[in-house]
C-alpha cells in the first residue's frame, strides 16, 4: 500500500476545513490574493453521493488530488450527477455535446455566476458554445471586463497611467477548449464538472479563481465529431464483442487535421473559436488534448517560432513548471513537459492565442477507451520528467478527469492569484509587438490590389482582418525603398498588436535542419502557396505614408468592358472562375488554346470565349465573382476547344477521410458538383457511363496499400444512421464498408480511363497506376537521404501548352510537398548533385545549442537566393526580397526537367506539367529540406495518357489544409478541360508500316 505524504494529508485536511460544514472555524479564515477581493472560506456541505462515486470511479488513488476528490452540495444548482444521473468520468458513460449544452443552460438558469454564449454553428449545423464562470458581480459586468482586456490589447490608444489602472481593475480571462480531436473524449466530461465546481464551491482555492478571474470554456470544439464518438461508444456498450461502425468521419470535412486549420481558417469550428477568442481577448488560451502518459504540459523542444514574444516563452515555462511542482507536491506521478512537440508551426488551435499575444498552451492527457485499465509504463526519470510514471498505474475515464481537472485548476489559481502580473504581461506583449514593428524591418507588407489574382489577394486580406489584424489601402501612389506602391494597394503594417499573425501569414519560414525533428509542417508562406505577390518593406518611411484602414471585408467587383456579341473572360486562376463555369453550365463556352490579344487586352491561354453571349444573363455572376471580361465584335482567331461540363465522380476510402476532406471543401466552396462514393463500389464497374472525371484524393499509404487495403472482417461492417447511431451516415453511408478498392476495382479504374475518362490523383493515390505499371514511362523512386517535412518548394512549369497549366502566366510556382511521392519520368532526372544538409558534421555527445545561428538557405521563385528584409537605411539592396510571393518571376530558376519549358510532347508520352528545378539548392522556398538532390529535376505533376483518357497525377498536394489556393486551378483546369487534355500535343511520328 502506498503511504500518503504529510504534504498530501495536510492539503486534504485544508480542503476539509474549507468545505466540510462541521469545521466552523473555517468561516473566519480569510485569504487575500494579489489586489483581489476578500476571499472567505464558507461552511459548505459535501454531496456525499457524488463524492463517494468519485472515489469509486477513481481507479488509482495516486491519480487524485484534494481539489477534485469531492463535490460540494448545492440546493439550487443542479450537479452533473443530478442532471445526468452519473458523475463525469464514471466508466460506462459518455455525454453528447447537445446534452452538455442543455446542462450548461440549466447552470445558467440556476446560478448567477454562470453565463452561456452561443458562438456559431458547426459545419453540420450544431451550436458551438462558450460558458463564462465568475463571481456574481463580475458576471453582471462581463462587458466591462471584456472591454478592459480589449483596451489592453492596443497600447497605441493608452497612456501608461491608463494601462496601470486597467491592469489593477481588470481580471484575467482563462479560456479552455475541449475535444477538438474527436477520439479524445475526456475533456468535455471534465469541463462539465469543472463548470459546476467553479460555480458552487466555496473553498478559498476556488474563490480565488472565481473572484479574481473569469473562466471561459468551450466543452467540445469538434461538436459534430463529439456526437459521432458518443454514438460509437453507446453502440459498443449495447453490442459487446461486435465492432463499432468507427469514426470514419469526425466533422463534415476532416479528422485530426481540424487542429491544423489555424493558418487557413477554413473550417467553421476554427472560424467560430477565432471569433470567440477575439470577443474575449483571453489572457490564457488552453486547448485540452489526449495522447501521452500521463500528463504533458506544453512547452516544446524548440525551435520556437520567431513570432513568439519572449515574455510568452517564459510564461510557457512558468505555468508548466508550477503545474508540475504542484502535482509533485500532491504525489501525482507522470506530469512532464518539453519532449513532445516543437513550438514551430502555428497551425494548431491554441496558436490562435500565441499569435495574438495570449498565452496559448495545451495539455496531452492519457486517453481512455471507456473502462479502467493498467498503464504499462515504467518511465525513466529525466530532467523534464522528474516524477515519472511508475509501473502498475491504473487508468480510466475518472483518472483522466481527475488529472486534467486538478492541473487546470492549479493553472487557473496561479493566474488568478497573480492576476496583475499576467495582465501586465499581456499588455507588454502587445506593446512590444508594436515597438518591434516600429524599429525593425519589415515595417509593412505591400500586396498589390491589381495583381493578376485580384480576388485571391482580397481574400487574403480578409483572412488577415478576420484574425483581428489591420489592413490599410494606399491613398495615393508612392515609393517605399524601390518598391512602387499604387493607389489602392493593400498595406499591412507591422506596428500593430497582432503583427505576429501578419508575419505568420505573409512571412517566409526557414527551419534550420540542425534543430530537433519537426512535429508537423515546417513551411507555409501563404503568398507563395496562394500564388500572390506580397512584398516586405524595409523602408520605415512607409509608416508615414497616407493610408486608410479597411473597416469591412474587401470585395472585388467584376466588370465587363467593351461591347459586342462575343464575351471573353480572362483566365487568371482566380478560383471563382470555376464557379462561373458551373453556375452557367448550360451556356456553351470554349477555351483558347493559345495567348492572344482582343479588345486592347492580352489574354493568356485558357481564356473563356463565349460566342453570342447573353450579356444580361452572365454579367451578374461575372460581377459577383470578381471576374474580368471583355465584350468584342468577333471571336479571337486562335485554336479553341469546347469546355464540356463534366460529370464528376469522387472516390473516398472508408479507412482515411482525413486528407480528402480538404479537396471536398474546395469543391463545395467553389460550387463544383460531384458524386461522392466509396472505393469498394468501384469494382461494380460501368464508371464511364456515369462519369467523365473521377477525383481520387490522397488517402495515405502507397499504391499497393490503397489497392489491397480497406476495412476487413468476417461480417458486414455497416456505417449508416440508425436508432443506435443517429449521428452517422451524413457524408456517406453503406451496409458494408469491407473490401477496399481491390484489384477488380483497379481494373475498372483502368477501363474508365481507357474509355476516355480522366482520373485525377494526388499524393498517395498518384502512386497507384505507376506501381501497377499502368502508365508508360513513370516510376516511383525512394530516397533515404531526403527529408522534406511539409515544405514549400519551387516547381518549374513544363509543357506550357497543356490545358492543366492554363492561366498560370509565370515560369515557376510554389507547391506544398511532404516527402513524396518522387516521380521519375522517361530517363530519370538530370542535373542532380549539390545540396545536402549543410552545416558542420554532428559530433556525438555534443549537442548543437545554437541550431538557429545560421542564415536562411532559401531560394525565390525568381531564381535568386532569398535575402531577409533588413532596414533600408542599413542595406540599400534589401528590396531584392520583394518577390517572395506572387506570380513568380520570369527567371524560372534552374530549369525544369523532362518535358522542358514550353516544349511540345508527343501524344503517347507522359506530359510533365511541373517539375522541380535541376539545382537542388534552388528548391526550398519556405520550411525545411535535407537531401534535395533526390528531388532535383523530378516531376511534380504529370498528365499520363492511357487509352483514350488521361491520368493527371500530382506529387504535390494542390488542396492542402486550405492553404494552397494558388494550386487549386491545377485541379480545376483538369476538370474543366477534361475532354481536351491533348490540346497542344504534337502527333506521334508515323512508323514505317503506317507510311
Amino acid at each position: 500500500m502506498r503511504s500518503t505524504s504529510i504534504r498530501v494529508r495536510a492539503l486534504r485536511a485544508a480542503r476539509g476545513v474549507a468545505v466540510a460544514a462541521a469545521v466552523v472555524a473555517g468561516a473566519s479564515t480569510a485569504v487575500r490574493a494579489q489586489s483581489g477581493p476578500r476571499i472567505t472560506a464558507t461552511p459548505q456541505k459535501l454531496d456525499e453521493e457524488y463524492t463517494s462515486r468519485i472515489k469509486k470511479a477513481t481507479p488509482d488513488a495516486r491519480i487524485s488530488t484534494e481539489l477534485v476528490d469531492h463535490m460540494p452540495a448545492s440546493a439550487t444548482v443542479p450537479s452533473p450527477l443530478k442532471f445526468f444521473g452519473y458523475v463525469p468520468g464514471e466508466p460506462g458513460h459518455l455525454t453528447y455535446h447537445a446534452d452538455i449544452v442543455r446542462y450548461y443552460e440549466a447552470l445558467e438558469k440556476a446560478s448567477p455566476r454562470v453565463k452561456l454564449f452561443r458562438i456559431g454553428k458547426s459545419d453540420e449545423g450544431r451550436d458551438m458554445v462558450a460558458l463564462a464562470v465568475a463571481d456574481e458581480a463580475t458576471i453582471k459586468q462581463l462587458d466591462k471586463y471584456r472591454q478592459i482586456t480589449a483596451r489592453l490589447t492596443d497600447p497605441r490608444k493608452l497612456q501608461e497611467a491608463e494601462a496601470k489602472q486597467l491592469i489593477a481593475t481588470g481580471k484575467p480571462i482563462y479560456y479552455a477548449t475541449g475535444s477538438i480531436h474527436t477520439p479524445e473524449t475526456g475533456s468535455p466530461e471534465m469541463l462539465t464538472e469543472l463548470a459546476f465546481r467553479l460555480a458552487v464551491e466555496e473553498s478559498p482555492f476556488i474563490q480565488t479563481i472565481r473572484n479574481n478571474s473569469i473562466v471561459v470554456m468551450t466543452p467540445s470544439t469538434e461538436v459534430d465529431g463529439r456526437e459521432k464518438v458518443v454514438d460509437n461508444f453507446n453502440f459498443s456498450l449495447k453490442n459487446p464483442g461486435k465492432p463499432a461502425p468507427g469514426l470514419v468521419y469526425w466533422g463534415q470535412y476532416v479528422q485530426h487535421d481540424n487542429n491544423r486549420d489555424g493558418i487557413g481558417v477554413g473550417l467553421k469550428l476554427t472560424q467560430n473559436i477565432l471569433k470567440s477568442f477575439l470577443d474575449w481577448h483571453p489572457t490564457v488560451f488552453h486547448d485540452l488534448h489526449e495522447s501521452v502518459t500521463l500528463l504533458y504540459v506544453s512547452t516544446g523542444t524548440g525551435p520556437y517560432n520567431t513570432v513568439v514574444d519572449p515574455i510568452q516563452v517564459n510564461e510557457w515555462w512558468l505555468l508548466a513548471q508550477n503545474e508540475m511542482m504542484e502535482m509533485v507536491k500532491r504525489n501525482v506521478p507522470g506530469v512532464w513537459t518539453y519532449n513532445y512537440y516543437d513550438g514551430w508551426v502555428p497551425n494548431y488551435m491554441f496558436w490562435i492565442g500565441v499569435t495574438h499575444n495570449s498565452i496559448g498552451r495545451f495539455y496531452e492527457t492519457q486517453s481512455f477507451s471507456g473502462q479502467n485499465y493498467a498503464v504499462n509504463a515504467n518511465q525513466s526519470r529525466e530532467w523534464y520528467r522528474p516524477n515519472p510514471t511508475p509501473a502498475g498505474i491504473m487508468w480510466g475515464p475518472r483518472a483522466n478527469v481527475n488529472m486534467q481537472e486538478s492541473a487546470i485548476l492549479i493553472s487557473m489559481n496561479n493566474v488568478a492569484k497573480n492576476k496583475e502580473t499576467f495582465l501586465e504581461n499581456y499588455y507588454l506583449k502587445n506593446k512590444h509587438t508594436i515597438e518591434r514593428g516600429q524599429a525593425k524591418a519589415p515595417y509593412a507588407y505591400v500586396v498589390p490590389a491589381s495583381q493578376r489574382r485580384r480576388v485571391e489577394a482580397a481574400e487574403l486580406m480578409n483572412l488577415i482582418r478576420r484574425e483581428g489584424a489591420e489592413v490599410h489601402t494606399a491613398n495615393a501612389a508612392f515609393t517605399a525603398g524601390n518598391v512602387a506602391v499604387a493607389a489602392g494597394d493593400y498595406i499591412v503594417r507591422m506596428d500593430q498588436p497582432y503583427a505576429a499573425i501578419v508575419e505568420t501569414l505573409l512571412g517566409v519560414q526557414f527551419y534550420p535542419p540542425e534543430n530537433p525533428r519537426p512535429y508537423d509542417d515546417t513551411g507555409w508562406s501563404i503568398p507563395l502557396l496562394r500564388n500572390l505577390k506580397a512584398t516586405p518593406i524595409a523602408d520605415k518611411g512607409i509608416l508615414q505614408q497616407p493610408m486608410t484602414m479597411a473597416t469591412a471585408d474587401l470585395a472585388i467587383h467584376g466588370i465587363i468592358s467593351g461591347t459586342g456579341p462575343v464575351l471573353i473572360v480572362d483566365h487568371t486562376t482566380d478560383n471563382t472562375l470555376v464557379t462561373f463555369r458551373f453556375q452557367n453550365a448550360a451556356v456553351k463556352m470554349a477555351a483558347a488554346e493559345q495567348p492572344f490579344e482582343a479588345g486592347g487586352h492580352k489574354f493568356a491561354a485558357g481564356a473563356f470565349v463565349i460566342a453570342n453571349a447573353d450579356r444580361a444573363a452572365l454579367e451578374p455572376s461575372i460581377k459577383s465573382l470578381g471576374l474580368s471580361a471583355w465584350a468584342v465584335a468577333v471571336a479571337p482567331s486562335v485554336p479553341t476547344h469546347d469546355l464540356d461540363v463534366p460529370r464528376i465522380g469522387y472516390i473516398h476510402t472508408w479507412t482515411s477521410t482525413q486528407d480528402e476532406g480538404w479537396v471536398r471543401m474546395a469543391l463545395d466552396t467553389f460550387k463544383v458538383p460531384y458524386i461522392y462514393f466509396a472505393e469498394n463500389l468501384v469494382r461494380k464497374g460501368d464508371l464511364r457511363s456515369k462519369y467523365d472525371v473521377i477525383i481520387f484524393p490522397h488517402a495515405g499509404g502507397n499504391g499497393t496499400g490503397l489497392v489491397y487495403g480497406g476495412v476487413t472482417g468476417t461480417e458486414p461492417r455497416p456505417y449508416r444512421k440508425t436508432d443506435e447511431t443517429p449521428h452517422l451516415g451524413i457524408q456517406d453511408s453503406t451496409d458494408d464498408m469491407r473490401g477496399g478498392l481491390g484489384y477488380d476495382g483497379l481494373q475498372e479504374l483502368m477501363k474508365f480511363v481507357q474509355q476516355g475518362g480522366v482520373l485525377i490523383t494526388e499524393g498517395g493515390t498518384s502512386t497507384i497506376f505507376p506501381e501497377f505499371n499502368l502508365t508508360q514511362g513513370i516510376n516511383i523512386e525512394q530516397s533515404d537521404a531526403l527529408y522534406a517535412r511539409g515544405s514549400v518548394l519551387k516547381a518549374v512549369l513544363g509543357d506550357r501548352r497543356s490545358p492543366v497549366l492554363y492561366g498560370y502566366d509565370q515560369n515557376a510556382l510554389a507547391v506544398y510537398f511532404n516527402q513524396g511521392p518522387i516521380f521519375s519520368v522517361g530517363g530519370g532526372g538530370f542535373g542532380r548533385g549539390g545540396g545536402g544538409r549543410g552545416g558542420g558534421p554532428a559530433i556525438p555527445g555534443i549537442p548543437n545549442m545554437q541550431p538557429n545561428a545560421v542564415p536562411p538557405r532559401l531560394t525565390t521563385l525568381e531564381g535568386s537566393a532569398y535575402v531577409p528584409p533588413v532596414d533600408a537605411a542599413a542595406s540599400a539592396p534589401a528590396a531584392a526580397t520583394a518577390g517572395q510571393g506572387g506570380r513568380g518571376g520570369r527567371g524560372g530558376g534552374g530549369g525544369g526537367g523532362f518535358g522542358g519549358r514550353g516544349s511540345a510532347v508527343t501524344a503517347s508520352a507522359p506530359r510533365v506539367l511541373l517539375s522541380f528545378p535541376s539545382d537542388p539548392n534552388d528548391l526550398l522556398l519556405s520550411g525545411l529540406l535535407v537531401g534535395g538532390d533526390a528531388l532535383a529535376g523530378r516531376a511534380v505533376a504529370i498528365d499520363a495518357p492511357v487509352g483514350k483518357g488521361h491520368v493527371v497525377m500530382f506529387a504535390n498536394r494542390p488542396f492542402w489544409r486550405w492553404q494552397t489556393q494558388g494550386n487549386f486551378f491545377l485541379g480545376f483546369n483538369a476538370i474543366l478541360n477534361w475532354n481536351d487534355l491533348d490540346a497542344g500535343r504534337t502527333a506521334p511520328p508515323t512508323t514505317t508500316a503506317e507510311r
